[in-house]
């Protein structure tokens, strides 16, 4: 339970946050002229966070970078200065970071683990050692201490999701760089199992019935070149699943799911396969999409199969899967409803599609391993990314027994050894690290604590502040706040020491802000975000009195 005082929240479930403040011992970290000690450190702004100086920085990496999301007016950070857990020094001072680099920071950079990890590479010559691990196998031999083989790695995230998820038996992964990409082999995995079974049940005869139906030729180019004996046909119609508000990246197949900004799809040819559902939506409108009848029986009706994709329908056994983020983060920070995905899991299930759970925003930050265990659903595939360092594809194992060699690969999938360590170091500090800061709890329990101490706050500043901060939640350490003006809001908390980033479409006079803090989170961060956020709003209320 949790203990009010007359000055605000004392105890979470036991938890002492005052006692807290008397555990900091935290080292000086100096560079380039100012100090910053993070139990000590406050949101401290002397000077001008944009001066006229910070133009030319905008106007040279405009000169030679093709434009990408940037607002006019953006943050110039200054590198080179001190950081220390949120805080991030600078030449006008010192500002709290709330996006974390759009969720990528999960710790301190600081944490002694990952300096750990740089110590061990460089003593064997390894830090910026790179491999192709699709092709080669990679070995530390007996004697070489603190380095991690990208199998030890997999084995790490994979016995992590078993223990999460048991029902789903054993997972294996596959590496990548990147969340987009984690997500790309979560799609192809699902269209390749799908694709399998069909065949499997039906055989290529069938299959080319059902394509000749929906007008699809073979594709005889690589005939004779290869030693696979498989027809190749120009476009396959598997179909996966997606939400309204959805973000799972840039790339061409990704993008056929993500549906978030016009911005994203402007001008790409996407998979005209792709459906799309209301997130937390009714789950009959899913179920409705979905042609219950055998294949069979579609091809011998009237119109056969095309005229169930005419009507915006897919043949059950056609549907690949479905994908969901257990909070939408590029959607506006929204909190998956257990109810309704709960309900999306049993269609999944009836129709034998794959449950696809995007994390790649909220892995490790929810006080949880997997946001998705918020849920009680069990996902066949977990893509995750950001704090993860890398790409990685979780899914269930038995799917092994569906893929040929080369059904997908990379150059660095696992091979760069930097990545791969930090990775692995990540969630192993995640999972076994006690922190005596903490009175020996680890930090899965320290997002729990903190993120209740932060909505808790976040409950006082809204009573405070009606008229402005209109709505809050999340789980864990990622939380949105419903605001008005977000964007004088955002500009503001800049220039006071506040780095903010929006989130969500404008809804009427509203729209939404990310709120992002490591899992090694301090009470007094907590507390010194609530302070700063309070006088901006103030500010921002009198600026239009």
């Amino acid at each position: 339970m949790s203990v009010v005082t007359e000055n605000g929240l004392s105890t979470i479930e036991g938890y002492d946050l005052a006692a807290e403040k008397e555990r900091y011992r935290f080292p000086d970290i100096a560079y380039f002229g100012k100090t910053l000690n993070r139990g000590t450190a406050r949101v401290e702004i002397e000077g001008e966070m944009d001066p006229p100086e910070h133009e030319a920085t905008r106007e040279e990496h405009h000169r030679y970078i093709y434009t990408t999301t940037h607002d006019k007016g953006a943050p110039v950070l200054e590198l080179g200065y001190a950081t220390a857990g949120s805080y991030v020094a600078c030449r006008a001072g010192v500002y709290l970071d709330v996006m974390l680099g759009c969720a990528q920071k999960i710790l301190d950079e600081h944490h002694p683990r990952f300096l750990d990890v740089f110590d061990s590479l460089a003593q064997y010559g390894l830090l910026f050692r790179r491999e192709i691990n699709t092709d080669d196998y990679l070995l530390v031999p007996e004697g070489v201490r603190g380095v991690r083989t990208p199998q030890e790695c997999a084995r790490l995230y994979a016995e992590a999701a078993a223990r999460a998820f048991p029902s789903a038996g054993p997972y294996r992964a596959f590496f990548s760089n990147s969340g987009a990409e984690a997500m790309e082999a979560a799609f192809k995995l699902a269209y390749q199992v799908k694709y399998k079974k069909f065949v499997a049940r039906y055989g290529f005869a069938m299959l080319e019935k059902l394509l000749s139906h929906l007008g699809i030729p073979r594709d005889t180019a690589l005939d004779g070149r290869t030693t696979e004996a498989d027809p190749l046909y120009a476009e396959y119609p598997f179909a996966l699943f997606g939400t309204v508000g959805a973000f799972h990246g840039r790339t061409l197949g990704a993008l056929s799911l993500t549906k978030s900004k016009k911005a994203h799809r402007y001008g790409y040819p996407l998979s005209r396969w792709a459906r799309h559902v209301a997130y937390n939506g009714d789950p009959k409108e899913l179920e409705n999409l979905i042609d219950p009848r055998p294949i069979l029986e579609i091809l011998a009706a009237e119109g056969g199969v095309a005229r169930v994709f005419a009507q915006g329908r897919v043949p059950a056994e056609l549907a690949a899967g479905f994908v969901a983020e257990p909070m939408q983060g590029e959607g506006g920070y929204v909190c998956g409803n257990p109810a309704w995905f709960q309900a999306v899991e049993r269609i999944c299930r009836r129709f034998d599609m794959m449950l696809i759970a995007d994390e790649v925003q909220a892995f490790g930050r929810t006080g949880k391993v997997f946001c998705t265990e918020h849920l009680g659903v069990t996902p066949d595939v977990v893509g995750v990314a950001k704090s993860a360092v890398i790409g990685i594809t979780l899914a269930r194992a038995e799917y092994e027994k569906h893929l040929h060699r080369g059904w997908h690969s990379n150059t660095w999938g696992g091979g760069k050894l930097l990545d791969t360590n930090l990775s692995h170091a990540t969630l192993d500090v995640l999972l076994h690290h006690e922190d005596p800061v903490f009175a020996g709890r680890g930090y899965l329990e320290n997002s729990e604590i903190k993120g209740r101490y932060l909505r808790h706050l976040l409950g006082r500043l809204s009573e405070k502040h009606p008229d402005v901060l209109v709505g809050f939640g999340g789980f864990g350490l990622m939380n949105g706040i419903t605001v008005r003006r977000r964007d004088d809001l955002v500009a503001l908390g800049w220039k006071r020491g506040l780095k903010l980033l929006g989130c969500g479409a404008q809804c009427g006079e509203t729209a939404s802000i990310r709120l992002l803090f490591l899992a090694d989170a301090l009470a007094k961060e907590i507390e010194d975000f609530a302070l700063t956020l309070d006088g901006l709003i103030q500010e921002l209320k009198t600026s239009r009195t």
